[in-house]
């Protein structure tokens, strides 16, 4: 029986702006590995997103003012379709892409055009700014990683970000107060498509053992059940169980350790017991030295 396709198809929203673009050929090569159709994406925000206002400041409106209103609406979709069809001849294969312009909330059109589609994947970057940035992952990003059903693909450094290569080392960090199995079959899945390294990490809190003696049986203990989980699913992995926060220990390994181009998290959608690991999925994503995968 042939495994099913990982990724069918990916919706790669974008506002044109450097960060969104500076992943475009992440897009493109995960799409090739992966055999999927990209649905490259421009949302053209209501005029409340643009000058923070209410509603009620716009309203009564003017038949005048609404008809002006709409004409600069379709004015501005039709200049998003020409961008996204310039991103498109760059960067996709027209056989395998096609592009898409609505209008409205940025983050929920994004939610409900990868339901429409439906996306197995969504890929974006993230717009955190100023001295915090690197803790920050913005708001567009951080309500789609929250209301989102499927797989979501973030980079919260692009100024780092290298062009796309193959993935060499993919690490999937777990919770260490439980996983579901189906969070290791596809973070081994991902790593196949790439013929890349796989590492399975996990972050004992300080205080959960009191130290000393105590941590140091448990992190033993979860690296046996780790690896003999691994072993079960005959899947190969090297296991790391460090003491620290999860966006620490992930960064350390990641960086460090194993040099991986590509972290995998879970953010409680496989399954509805994993809340701890979700209350840290934008933290692992804030910290991580490179792109990150939030199933």
């Amino acid at each position: 029986m042939s495994t099913p396709q990982l990724f069918r198809t990916i919706l790669y929203p974008t506002d044109f702006s450097k960060p969104s673009e500076a992943i475009a050929g992440h897009v493109a090569g995960l799409a090739k590995a992966s055999g999927a159709r990209v649905c490259l994406f421009s949302v053209v925000p209501h005029c409340i997103d643009f000058h923070g206002a209410s509603e009620s400041y716009f309203s009564p409106m003017s038949e005048g003012g609404i008809i002006t209103l709409e004409t600069t609406r379709k004015g501005l979709e039709l200049e998003c379709k020409q961008q996204l069809e310039t991103l498109q001849k760059r960067y996709f294969d027209p056989e395998t892409s096609y592009v898409s312009v609505t209008s409205g909330g940025v983050a929920e059109e994004i939610i409900e055009k990868s339901k429409d589609l439906p996306a197995d994947l969504i890929m974006m970057s993230t717009r955190g700014h100023g001295p915090m940035r690197r803790f920050l992952i913005g708001s567009v990003a951080a309500k789609v990683l929250h209301d989102a059903k499927c797989a979501v693909w973030t980079n919260p450094h692009p100024t780092e970000l290298e062009p796309f290569r193959p993935y060499r080392h993919v690490v999937l960090a777990v919770d260490y107060l439980g996983w579901p199995p189906e969070l290791l079959l596809r973070a081994a899945r991902v790593a196949q498509l790439f013929n890349a390294e796989l590492s399975v990490l996990s972050a004992i809190p300080p205080h959960y053992c009191n130290g000393g003696e105590a941590t140091g049986k448990h992190r033993r203990d979860m690296i046996k059940a780790i690896e003999s989980r691994i072993a079960s699913m005959n899947i190969s992995a090297r296991v790391h169980v460090m003491e620290g926060t999860p966006g620490a220990v992930v960064r350390h390994v990641a960086e460090e350790i194993e040099r991986a181009d590509l972290v995998i998290t879970g953010r409680g959608h496989l399954d509805e017991s994993m809340g701890h690991l979700r209350t840290h999925a934008y933290e692992i994503i804030a910290s991580a030295p490179c792109p990150v995968i939030s199933l």
